[in-house]
């Protein structure tokens, strides 16, 4: 076996259950780069409208950017990577997702045409796309089932924690990049600013990289999975499920969570991604006032949400039991969608930046039951083809949302108000038809749940 298959030195659990410091520094470390891809991506929004003036973009083809470009060959490379993540030393693959996601930002600062552009963009969405399936597998490896919930929810609030900082910090690096202008070299000084922007993230991948790669390896099967199958007297190569039999006896479960989420995540995604444009073209923001704006209303949102998803999840449980996950996204999702024709009566960024702040709050309710979601939808041995497979199924939702809001946009620019009346019908339509999908799955994913334990 070669050296990068084998995995000397894992990280094991104590004796007591609870995970050493080198569990919770591997978890701080993919905290890290999950926080670093977000931020790569948020430049982007931060400037669309600089990039679109100086290449002579239409919003269609900054939707397909945004979609196509990351969204669509993320999916497509998600399998591929999960694939890698159950077969080789985790750590390798994700350290080299960070270099190719930090040089495809830097490729991006080169961007002459919007052809190479979107290639850059495809770049990023392949390295990123390594993200879930690989964190949702090292957390169960890392931890015990006892300790996974807390641990999956550290990481969850901490990467959207982290996302609104580095909406903040993005805004920061933009105008910081303007203000070296004047010690750079001569042949970059006349660059435009979200040149600098992207070549500065780019070297940011390299330190990036080697913290990925100073986390020590993992075991494949936690101590308390192994307790289980010892218990079940199972033996770890015999009986075991194979990832067809997996997909083939819950397929409608599965399409179920992916056509819910995905119709909700159609105008819900686009939120994120059209709100700094609206706030740049249409009420003249900067660059650095739409990060911090963003930031802080992200960060608002997830401590409001945090709590009201807390208890809505507690008072769920006691009404409809496991379904509680679903049935708090769901009607979080239906909230979201109604609130956001609000979008068409703000004036100013500051409204539209507590708007989304107040869109963020019942979102983030299920947020943080997710990881648990997808880490126990599957037998350890197939958690990362399973989490691939459920992206790439949702992938054409990542791609028609953004597309759909730059089409709508472009049919309704005679109107004053068009982009916002753009994000708002596909927030709604999306939310609300979603909504339903979701209703009538709760009794199937239910059974999933249940049958995964025992698998």
């Amino acid at each position: 076996m070669s050296a990068f298959k084998q995995e000397a030195a894992p990280v094991a659990l104590s004796t007591n259950g609870k995970a050493p410091i080198s569990a919770w520094y591997a978890l701080a470390v993919l905290i890290m780069s999950t926080v670093l891809g977000g931020v790569d991506k948020l430049i982007l929004n931060l400037q669309l409208e600089p990039i679109r003036i100086s290449l002579s973009l239409t919003d269609t083809q900054i939707g397909l950017l945004q979609g196509a470009g990351l969204a669509l060959f993320a999916g497509l490379a998600t399998l591929p990577l999960g694939w890698l993540s159950d077969r080789y030393d985790r750590r390798v693959v994700l350290a080299a997702c960070v270099v190719l996601w930090s040089a495809a930002t830097g490729l991006r600062g080169t961007a002459e045409t919007y052809g190479v552009l979107f290639i850059a963009s495809i770049g990023l969405g392949v390295g990123e796309a390594g993200l879930t399936p690989i964190t949702n597998s090292l957390i169960p490896d890392l931890f015990s089932r006892a300790q996974r919930v807390l641990a999956n929810t550290v990481y969850a609030l901490s990467t959207i924690f982290g996302a609104a900082l580095g909406s903040i910090l993005a805004g920061s690096i933009v105008k910081m990049m303007d203000d070296l202008r004047p010690v750079l070299p001569v042949s970059m000084q006349t660059l435009e600013s979200w040149r600098l922007t992207f070549f500065f993230m780019g070297l940011v991948g390299i330190p990036a990289t080697l913290l990925v790669l100073s986390i020590r390896s993992t075991q494949r099967t936690s101590k308390a999975e192994q307790a289980v199958r010892a218990v079940a007297k199972v033996e770890p190569d015999e009986n075991l499920v194979t990832f067809r039999e997996h997909m083939l006896a819950h397929w409608r479960t599965f399409i179920g969570l992916i056509l819910g989420t995905g119709l909700a995540g159609i105008g819900l995604s686009s939120l994120g991604g059209w709100i700094p444009v609206l706030a740049v073209r249409t009420f003249g923001s900067t660059p650095a006032e739409v990060g911090q704006g963003i930031g802080i209303a992200i960060l608002c949102g997830t401590i409001v949400g945090g709590a009201v998803g807390f208890f809505a999840v507690r008072y769920a449980q006691r009404v409809v039991g496991p379904a509680a996950a679903v049935r708090v996204v769901m009607v979080g999702n239906v909230i979201a969608a109604l609130l956001s024709m609000l979008l068409l009566l703000v004036t100013t960024s500051t409204q539209a930046f507590m708007l989304l702040g107040l869109l963020v709050t019942p979102l983030i309710g299920g947020a943080v039951a997710v990881p648990n979601v997808l880490q126990d939808a599957a037998p350890p041995h197939l958690r990362s083809r399973t989490i691939a497979v459920l992206t790439i199924l949702g992938l054409p939702f990542g791609v028609i949302g953004p597309l759909m809001v730059g089409v709508l946009s472009d049919a309704f620019k005679h109107l004053d108000n068009g982009l916002a009346l753009a994000i708002v019908c596909t927030t709604v339509v999306g939310g609300l038809v979603g909504a339903v999908v979701l209703y009538v799955t709760e009794r199937p994913f239910v059974r999933l749940m249940r049958e995964a334990h025992i698998t």
